[in-house]
């Protein structure tokens, strides 16, 4: 038998769980086996000082009135006390955040301010006045480009050469074509 097997059975024969006939055959198998007989001394030792162990402090525990010597605290014993102040705490730091948030500066209104210019607004260019202006500069060029462009002039007639899928069928065949 194994070592676990020969443990569990010897506890169970220290606290009388087994019936004569396994507890008979135990006898006799650690009385033919030394090594086992070992194993199973060690386990009823260890058994015994824990059972000793267990009855001192249940012993000891149960000599007052009757009560386990451990207090159970329970829901309803609660310390109400603590839990009012604290209720209390939380009702006034809601109360002050409340009052604080709703609370108007006097004097200072909450209204929009606009701007008002000291200068009369310039007058709309043409785009010929822009293109003198910003002529030659990378943005004004972008801009101008822009504003002359029409949506009539992007297409031809013919709605086919112009556009980006046409451009990148191009270089798909440029690029199969290499």
């Amino acid at each position: 038998m194994k070592r676990e097997r020969i443990e569990r059975l010897a506890i169970d024969s220290a606290a009388g769980e087994l019936n004569e006939d396994v507890e008979a055959l135990f006898e006799a198998y650690i009385s033919a086996h030394p090594q086992a007989g070992r194993w199973a001394e060690d386990i009823l030792r260890i058994y015994k000082e824990t059972e000793t162990a267990i009855d001192t402090k249940t012993r000891d525990a149960d000599a007052g009135d009757g009560m386990p010597a451990v207090k159970i605290s329970r829901l309803s014993e609660l310390k109400w006390k603590s839990f009012g102040r604290w209720a209390a705490a939380l009702i006034v730091g809601a109360l002050i955040g409340f009052a604080g948030g709703r609370w108007q500066i006097t004097g200072k209104t909450s209204s929009i301010d606009f701007a008002k210019l000291q200068e009369p607004p310039a007058q709309v260019e043409t785009i010929s006045d822009l293109k003198e202006k910003y002529a030659g500069t990378f943005w004004g060029d972008k801009v101008l480009a822009l504003l002359e462009s029409r949506s009539g002039q992007r297409y031809k007639a013919d709605f086919q050469d112009v556009g980006f899928w046409h451009e990148y069928r191009q270089r798909i065949k440029e690029k199969h074509y290499e």
